[in-house]
């Protein structure tokens, strides 16, 4: 999977298959499953950021720019 580093924890915040979001600690001990609104669902890690968990989670689509050069 693809992810965001934190920029101040180091955590890794990935989009799992199931909609959720994965928080790996840094050193890699402790794991949390988050909503795209931060709330905790499962897992050891307890504690997320909820902006990232919604940018992470966040649809994503073709840029304009991408989409206009071909």
């Amino acid at each position: 999977m693809h992810g965001v580093r934190h920029p101040y924890t180091k955590d890794l915040y990935e989009l799992d298959d199931q909609g959720r979001v994965r928080v790996t600690s840094t050193d890699g001990d402790h794991l949390g499953y988050f909503s795209s609104d931060g709330r905790w669902l499962a897992g050891d890690k307890f504690d997320a950021d909820p902006h990232l968990c919604g940018w992470v989670s966040a649809p994503r689509k073709q840029h304009r720019i991408s989409a206009a050069s071909r």
